[in-house]
Order: C-alpha cells, then sequence, then structure tokens
C-alpha cells in the first residue's frame, strides 16, 4: 500500500520515555491502551521512516535511531493532540539513553577533538617534568605521542595511502559489531580479543593509573596532586570526545551503515578540521565491510583557501566529484591542480568521469544544513535527553 499523505492540520505522534515521535496518518487505526507491532520498513533523509502499522504504510519521525526490518512493541498512551506510543518493557532502554548523552556532548562541542589536540602539549610537557604515573610507563606515553601525532593530517602523514583506516583504528573508534556496549562501557566478553593499543584505550590506561596513584594523596606533595588532577581531566575530556564520536557512528551505522570522522588537519594557522561523511551505495547491507561504491561529502576551512566542500562518488571503479569554494581565487588554484588529481587517480586504477570546481558562496550554511539533515543530527534525539 502506498504511504498516508498527512495534510499540515493533522496531528502528530509524540512519544515520551524512550519512545518514537511519529506523524499520525488515520486515528481509526489504534486505539488507546493498545498494543501494536511496529515494523520498520524505510528509513529517508533526517530521522525520518515509513512503518506498517496494522498492514498500513505510515510515514513517521523517530526519535531513536531504528534499523529497517527492526519490529518493535509499542503501546498506544494517547491520541490527540498528539498519538503517543511508548515501547514495551526494556527495548532499546540499556543503551540508548547514553548514546543520546554522548551525541549530546558532540553537538554542544564540535571541536573538541582539536581542543584535545591543542592541550596535549600541556599534558606531555607535565609527563616530561617528572609526573608520570607509576603504573603508567614511558614507553606508553612515547606510543601516545606517536599516535597523536598519527591521526592529524600533516606533511608527515599525508603521503600514507591508509590514513583514514589507521586514523579510525588509532583514534579509537572501534567501528564494529559491539561498538554500542564499549561506549556504555560495558562488560567485557571473555571470547573477545584485547585491542591493540590506541588513543582511547591508552588514555583510559592513564585514567586508572593516575586514580590508583590519586589513592595515597594523603602521602603526595600538592603540587604534584594538582599536576595529576589537570592529566586526569585531560584525560576525562579526551575519553567524552573519542566516546561522542562512537555513538555518533553507532547512529550513522544503523541508519545507512556508514562513516562520519573528524579529521584535524595541519594548517599554516593552526589547527584545522575536515568533516568527512562517507556512505556505501548498499546501506541496507549491514554486512557489508566494502566502501568500492559510495558516495563522500567532505567540508574543510583551509588558511589559503577558505571553505571547501568536496562531493565525490564512486561506481565500480569510476569516479565522479564536484569541488565548491567561495572565492575566485581559490576555485583558480583548485582548477590548476585538477589534472594532477586526474592523474593521480587513474594511476591508482580509477576511471575519471569528471572532475569540477565551481564558486558557490553559502558553503558554511550548506554544512550546518547536510549535518542537520543526518540521523545522528536529529534534534528530538539529541534533546530528549539534555
Amino acid at each position: 500500500m502506498s504511504p498516508i499523505t498527512l495534510s499540515p492540520a493533522a496531528p502528530r505522534i509524540a512519544m515520551t520515555n524512550l519512545e518514537i515521535s511519529r506523524i499520525n496518518a488515520s486515528l481509526g487505526i489504534v486505539a488507546v491502551g493498545e498494543t501494536l507491532e511496529v515494523t520498520i520498513l524505510e528509513k529517508n533523509a533526517g530521522n525520518k521512516y515509513l512503518l506498517a502499522i496494522k498492514n498500513m504504510n505510515v510515514p513517521a519521525v523517530s526519535e531513536m535511531p531504528l534499523n529497517i526490518g527492526e519490529k518493535i512493541q509499542v503501546k498506544v498512551s494517547s491520541l490527540q493532540p498528539q498519538i503517543i506510543l511508548n515501547f514495551v518493557g526494556d527495548q532499546k532502554i540499556s543503551t540508548e539513553p547514553k548514546i543520546n548523552e554522548k551525541l549530546l556532548y558532540g553537538r554542544t562541542n564540535p571541536d573538541s577533538l582539536l581542543q584535545t589536540l591543542s592541550k596535549f602539549g600541556e599534558l606531555v610537557k607535565d609527563i616530561q617534568d617528572g609526573y608520570l604515573p607509576p603504573k603508567f610507563s614511558k614507553s606508553e606515553i612515547d606510543k601516545l605521542i606517536k599516535l597523536f601525532d598519527s591521526i592529524i593530517f600533516s606533511n608527515n602523514t599525508k603521503a600514507n595511502k591508509l590514513f583514514v583506516k589507521d586514523f579510525i583504528a588509532n583514534t579509537g573508534l572501534l567501528l564494529e559489531n559491539k561498538l554500542s556496549r564499549l561506549v556504555d562501557g560495558g562488560a567485557k566478553d571473555a571470547n573477545t580479543k584485547p585491542f591493540e593499543d590506541n588513543i582511547k584505550t591508552l588514555m583510559l590506561k592513564l585514567s586508572a593509573a593516575i586514580q590508583e596513584q590519586l589513592k595515597d594523596s594523603a602521602k603526595l606533595d600538592p603540587q604534584i596532586i594538582a599536576k595529576l588532577m589537570n592529566i586526569e581531566g585531560f584525560t576525562s575530556e579526551a575519553l567524552k570526545t573519542i566516546e561522542a564520536r562512537q555513538a555518533v557512528n553507532i547512529v550513522f551505522q544503523e541508519s545507512d551503515n556508514g562513516l562520519v570522522l573528524q579529521v584535524p588537519l595541519s594548517a599554516a594557522d593552526g589547527m584545522r578540521q575536515a568533516d568527512i561523511f562517507i556512505r556505501p551505495d548498499d546501506k541496507n547491507n549491514q554486512a557489508g565491510k566494502s566502501y568500492s561504491s559510495c558516495s563522500v561529502m567532505i567540508f574543510l576551512d583551509l588558511d589559503i583557501l577558505g571553505k571547501i566542500s568536496v562531493s565525490a562518488s564512486v561506481r565500480k571503479g569510476s569516479f565522479r566529484s564536484l569541488i565548491k569554494c567561495e572565492r575566485q581565487d581559490a576555485k583558480d588554484i583548485i582548477a590548476s591542480e585538477l589534472g594532477k588529481l586526474e592523474s593521480v587517480l587513474s594511476d591508482i586504477g580509477y576511471l575519471v568521469d569528471s572532475i569540477d570546481c565551481v564558486q558557490e558562496e553559502g558553503l558554511a550554511q550548506q554544512r550546518e544544513e547536510y549535518i542537520e539533515e543526518q540521523s545522528f543530527s536529529a534534534v528530538d534525539l539529541v534533546n530528549y535527553f539534555a
């Protein structure tokens, strides 16, 4: 059956207590107190879905990320002025609130990764001055410094053809099936192999070492306590930053099977950031591991070229891209290098359909609108647990 079209005056469905906000299609299909099984048929832009309720297709807006094909038990609590549906039992209760808390932190601290990097130098200085917890070795500090350097796109890392893959691994985003439990700090699975050292695991080790040392704070010099507390504050913020990015990717994986990365860029005037969104063509194939056919969207603000957006698509070995910049001089610079880019892509096996650069204003607004359309930026989803 075709989806039901709603008039502007139609009542809305809203849900409380881990609920799903849904637009009402027909008051005649449900009754207060009734328990229903809802099937998720489609995932559309933003937090919009198509549901099957009583053999009817109903357009909906969900405060929670839902999976296509998922079946959810809900109870009708109210019909006016909105249809209120609540999850039955403890569905999604165990992980969603904590994920939403981390989404909110990321939303309200969009530059937290850059801030973490800027403070890392102070941490290193304190440690080099002798404020190293006994249970955290110098070799681990050296490894941490190397890992932080490796996640910045700079002259030292730009030649790394596996930079994106290494960025994910070295940061500790841990994009695998048990990601939601890891973000939640859940129980360790006895059959899970230990993770390689990355920034997150080393931050956890450092935090534990400091807390252990501070148990004997009565024996410590006040200056040492102050320094240890400063390091502990840094590790706490760094972990919040990483876990916020993990939460974003949990939601984006569930809705689009995609990746969202915030990559620090080394620039002449300091650190900048690139926002990268990667979607595979077959977003419904949750078991798929390949991004050989995918769409990529990149937003960045460079010191010389200014604001830039890059949309690209890879389809069975062919490549197509459109680059937008706000200034004519930036367009001229980029256009002069497109031949080199095409040559590099051809050398690594891509058939280049087109690469173009255009001048267009309002890229900051386009970036905001693009992010707002994504599942992890659904306003109701984030604000519900604020």
